[in-house]
């Protein structure tokens, strides 16, 4: 098995574990994650940048934690003028993976590039791959991965590029999961997984099989097996009886806000 096969499949493990967690108990391991990352790409770090609409980042955790400072250094924040990646996906409007050293100069020109490399020598992120994510929503979410020396090759570039989607679709899981009714008494009684309730909530917003499946990007027979599993498991015989046990006829969606305030709480 090569290399990139045995990461692939680690992460198809982390994943899977995460989501047949208990709803009731669900926490999401972001350094878990980060540390993953870092070794999947032989990075020196990890972090997880939110940006505004108006392309300013706002670094929301940082693994290993005391890597880089919880304030950029200076007055002037990185955002879409200076910074390459951002300014490659502002320009471009591009979502696939991207490093620093594939960005033409076109894009980022030397003035600007010396003004990043002034920034982020002294702390050691002159490489960096940027991994971005649907979230839904406003703005631009994405794991970059750094480090302090050369450039992802190829092979780094080819394994973002095939880790992508299966984080756009651990994610969609995850956060259509987290909502308020997580902690409600059916579905702690039934022991509901992330995934089960990830798709009962979709269901309770009245979406089909096939259109849950799209959000969650996972098949329509799958999201069939799970909802086997959620009336077996609520001792139901259909969706809407399954709908009204566990929300009672009310569902809640989870904002990037709270999935994020959860991302800072794990790095204090």
């Amino acid at each position: 098995m090569s290399r990139t096969e045995q990461l692939y499949r680690t992460w198809l493990e982390l994943a899977g574990s995460i989501l047949d967690q208990r709803c009731d108990k669900m926490k999401l391991p972001w350094s878990d994650i980060a540390d993953l990352l870092i070794q999947s790409f032989d990075a020196g770090c990890c972090s997880w940048s939110c940006v505004d609409l108006r392309w300013v980042d706002h670094m929301k955790g940082c693994w290993p934690k005391d890597y880089l400072p919880s304030e950029p250094p200076g007055d002037r924040p990185p955002d879409a003028s200076w910074q390459p990646l951002l300014r490659w996906y502002a320009l471009t409007g591009e979502t696939a993976p991207q490093t620093i050293g594939r960005i033409p100069p076109e894009v980022i020109d030397a003035g600007a590039s010396a003004v990043w490399n002034e920034f982020a020598d002294p702390m050691g992120i002159r490489s960096q791959i940027s991994i971005p994510l649907n979230m839904g929503g406003t703005g631009h979410h994405a794991f970059v991965i750094s480090r302090p020396d050369q450039d992802f090759g190829d092979d780094g570039i080819a394994f973002a590029r095939l880790l992508q989607p299966l984080l756009d679709a651990f994610f969609a899981q995850y956060t259509t999961a987290l909502h308020d009714n997580r902690t409600s008494n059916a579905a702690t009684s039934a022991e509901l997984t992330v995934r089960e309730m990830a798709v009962l909530n979709l269901l309770g917003r009245g979406m089909t099989a096939s259109s849950i499946g799209h959000r969650l990007a996972i098949s329509p027979r799958t999201v069939q097996k799970h909802l086997e599993h959620v009336y077996r498991k609520l001792d139901v015989a259909d969706r809407l009886m399954a709908v009204q046990t566990v929300f009672g006829g009310a569902t809640a969606q989870c904002s990037c806000r709270e999935l994020n305030d959860g991302c800072c709480e794990s790095t204090g």
